[in-house]
């Protein structure tokens, strides 16, 4: 078989791709389904919700993979970076735990350098705990991974059924639900040491108690995972530099020295999750039942996630900053899901509350060397002496989210059914941020008071040395109608049409104030800026379109065009610029058309199952946060031009015999721009890559079981690699980063309810680069974690 010819770009596409086509064709005549003593040992059946009905992941007719429970453990997957690293197609950008956006399939436009999270744009992918939408601008909610039921991830666009963010796809992680007559407990024990750093300890729990037969049950799950740093803080001493833009030529007689020696630890960057999760189930009837579902997660993180290269020979991941690095973020949800018939229509309703804060602080002494009003605020008049060039900023995030939907839905085994829905979201968000000069105390300047006719969320003069402040408030209310209506046109072929109406309301409120030597307040008034622009409403209906086909009941193909959106939003500085580029007052909405072709198929008893699909998109208008000082001196959203997608993507599993499991999957992406407005500058030029784009990402691993003396044993090992990609498209933030493999390694044994485990993370202590950026002039890399050899033990009642 001849391997297309956009395989051929890398040497490794080549082997990778030949090898696993390879092995799809022999796997059907080799693979058995039965072992020498005839006992079955057919692949598991995954059953999922991404259609909104329970389904066999092999009966979904879209680009569906799900990691199933069983596998979660074995992979031992517990949080963000572990789920996202699994899966070829989808990429993550970010500055550590808490503050990372996933991207699918090429659909993104990079790293934004911007630190305010609510004022960005919204994520390209949305992020479900089982009903509740918990997807937010900037920063994810990373949840750690305990007692999941399976992770879904649906990819290309999924606007129709799960709204804004699906524009590229949705990610679902799917709980445990009470049992009813059985009581059930499990609880695992993680310690785990890793080079260079310090060692990490986690424990989780859950617990099953049937309360009424066949009426009422409760379940718990609970967590504690320390998980130790292993980038070291160094000495360093700093001034202000001399190459500032704000000196103008001025050369000052004297300039005070920053030493971080209060701060200067090995392994700074800690993070810890602690977390409860608690839901209640009852049958109120034959048929109607309810779900209450409470979480509650803190993660506390302390130091920065980056290292910087200049300062780290060999193997060693160094940085320098100058003062504490610390956030606590708290999410807080409550949920009823209440699910029942009403004729031969099966109704859900699921409404949801969710409050999210994080408060924290993050050095930014690196800004000294290029803002270019820092002269005036830490020199005296004329900038002949200059104070210590210590900046820091504290962040305060605080969200509050209700979701409201119901939707019914025919008999879907009929040959005409539908799902038809109302989608109701309000979200509130205030966003301040305090940065801190110190040293402007020092030369003449007093405390900095808020704008008095501009909102305030805290309308109190700021602590001395808070030179600049932000404070907005900013509102989200969208209104949906959604539905799909399917007809099998015959016996093997159904069609499918979806339809979401959306109206969203959208306002900014708020202020960026700042010092000037003389009694204040000065700054800008957001609410003066933006009046008459905001609140503004947005609508549109967009739609689905899917095609498929049973050839035979273990072969699926299909065809899908689809659309999906991200909601614009409000720039605080509209208007604003340089002069030589308007800032908009507003940037629009970005979307995506996706037309895919995809096939699911299974083997030999189900033995093989080999599924994927070759797409094409156009991203068009897409929103880029930028913050550049040749432009602003403010960070900003704009809609920078249009970009095709094309891919290939496909995954393959064979139970090779009862005691071998291979798994392997491949994906590859062609994404660039492909149009500029005339207005934009400094931005990537047409044919440049998309950031966050690997041509090439693979998985590949294989599993051997083996029973001996009561205890069944076990070994697996799995091999990843992802592609050369960019950072951004923004030109002063566009850094290349390299390619990079990762294997993992573990042996264990089990036997009756106990299961223990060795493992190896990052076998090669490979220096894998997941992010890099310069925002400061201070080069920093966000690497993956370095070899880690662990113990895991579990116990289930």
């Amino acid at each position: 078989m001849e391997i297309p010819s956009f395989f051929r770009r890398t040497r490794i596409a080549q082997e990778v791709t030949a090898s696993v086509l390879a092995l799809s064709l022999v796997a059907p005549f080799t693979a058995n389904a039965q072992d020498s003593e005839g006992q079955n040992f057919a692949l598991e059946e995954i059953v999922v919700t991404a259609s909104r009905r329970a389904e066999s992941s092999q009966d979904v007719a879209i680009a569906l993979q799900a990691i199933s429970e069983s596998k979660l453990k074995e992979l031992r997957i517990d949080s963000f970076d572990d789920y996202v690293a699994l899966l070829p197609g989808v990429n993550a950008s970010g500055q550590g735990p808490g503050k990372q956006e996933v991207f699918i399939r090429g659909i993104s436009p990079g790293r934004t350098a911007v630190r305010i999270a609510s004022l960005g744009s919204e994520p390209s992918v949305a992020t479900y705990l089982d009903e509740t939408p918990i997807s937010y601008a900037g920063r994810n909610i990373d949840l750690y991974a305990t007692d999941f039921q399976r992770i879904e991830v649906l990819k290309g666009p999924q606007g129709t059924l799960f709204g804004a963010s699906s524009q590229a796809g949705t990610l679902r992680f799917i709980t445990n639900k009470p049992v009813y007559n059985e009581f059930q407990a499990g609880v695992t024990v993680d310690l785990s040491d890793t080079s260079g750093g310090e060692g990490s300890a986690s424990v989780e729990g859950y617990f099953n108690f049937p309360l009424i037969e066949d009426k009422l049950a409760a379940r718990i799950a609970v967590y504690n995972s320390d998980q130790g740093g292993y980038i070291d803080n160094i000495a360093a001493t700093r001034q202000i530099p001399l190459s500032n833009p704000g000196f103008g030529g001025a050369v000052p007689s004297s300039r005070a020295t920053a030493d971080n020696a209060e701060f200067v630890e090995d392994d700074f960057n800690d993070a810890e999750y602690t977390g409860v999760r608690a839901s209640l189930k009852g049958q109120i009837n034959d048929s109607w039942d309810a779900t209450v579902t409470i979480v509650s997660q803190t993660l506390d993180t302390e130091g920065i996630f980056e290292f910087e290269p200049d300062v780290s020979p060999g193997d060693e991941l160094n940085a320098q900053t100058f003062s504490r690095d610390e956030g606590e973020d708290e999410v807080d949800l409550v949920s009823l899901v209440v699910n029942g018939q009403i004729g031969d229509l099966d109704v859900v309703y699921n409404g949801s509350y969710t409050e999210r804060t994080f408060e924290g602080q993050t050095d930014y002494t690196g800004y000294a060397n290029n803002g270019p009003f820092i002269p005036y605020y830490i020199c005296t008049p004329g900038y002949d002496v200059c104070g210590d060039p210590t900046l820091f900023t504290t962040s305060f995030f605080e969200t509050e989210r209700s979701v409201h939907e119901i939707r019914v839905a025919s008999d879907g085994d009929k040959r005409f059914s539908f799902i038809a829905g109302i989608y109701y979201d309000d979200q509130q968000s205030i966003e301040r941020a305090d940065f801190t000069y110190p040293a402007s105390t020092l030369v003449g300047f007093s405390p900095n008071l808020p704008i008095p006719d501009a909102f305030a969320s805290d309308p109190t003069a700021r602590d001395p040395g808070v030179t600049f402040f932000n404070d907005f408030l900013s509102d989200r209310e969208e209104l949906s109608f959604f539905g799909s209506v399917s007809y099998d046109i015959t016996d093997s072929v159904t069609a499918t049409l979806g339809a979401r109406d959306y109206t969203i309301d959208i306002g900014l409120r708020g202020q960026s104030s700042f010092n000037f030597r003389t009694p204040g307040p000065f700054g800008n008034n957001v609410d003066a800026i933006l009046e008459g622009q905001t609140p503004t409403e947005l609508s549109d209906t967009i739609f689905k379109l899917n095609v498929g086909w049973q050839t035979s009941d273990d072969v699926l193909l299909y065809a899908t065009f689809s659309e999906g959106f991200r909601s614009g939003g409000f720039n605080r500085n509209g208007g604003g610029g340089n002069g030589s580029v308007n800032i908009p007052f507003f940037f629009d909405s970005d979307n995506v058309d996706s037309f895919e072709l995809g096939w699911k198929t299974q083997f030999a008893n189900n033995t093989v199952r080999f599924n994927g699909a070759f797409y094409y998109s156009d991203f068009t208008d897409l929103q880029q946060g930028v913050l550049d000082f040749t432009i602003d001196n403010s960070s900003f959203f704009d809609n920078v031009g249009d970009a095709e997608v094309k891919g290939v993507e496909f995954d393959l599993t064979w139970a090779a015999t009862q005691n071998l499991n291979l798994f392997g999957s491949f994906a590859y992406i062609d994404a660039e721009l492909v149009e500029l407005p005339a207005s934009i500058t400094n931005i990537a030029p047409v044919g440049s890559e998309l950031p966050f784009a690997p041509d090439i990402s693979w998985t590949l691993g294989a599993r051997y079981e083996q029973e001996f003396n009561g205890f069944t044993g076990y070994v697996q090992t799995v091999a990843k690699f992802t592609d050369d990609r960019f950072s951004s498209l923004v030109e002063v933030a566009r850094f290349p980063l390299d390619s990079y493999t990762e294997v993992d390694a573990s042996i264990g044994a089990s036997r009756g309810k106990w299961n223990g485990s060795l493992y190896i993370d990052n076998l090669t202590d490979e220096r894998g680069e997941l992010d890099i950026g310069a925002p400061d002039l201070i080069f920093r890399v966000n690497p993956i974690r370095p070899r880690t050899v662990g113990l895991r033990v579990s116990y289930d009642y």
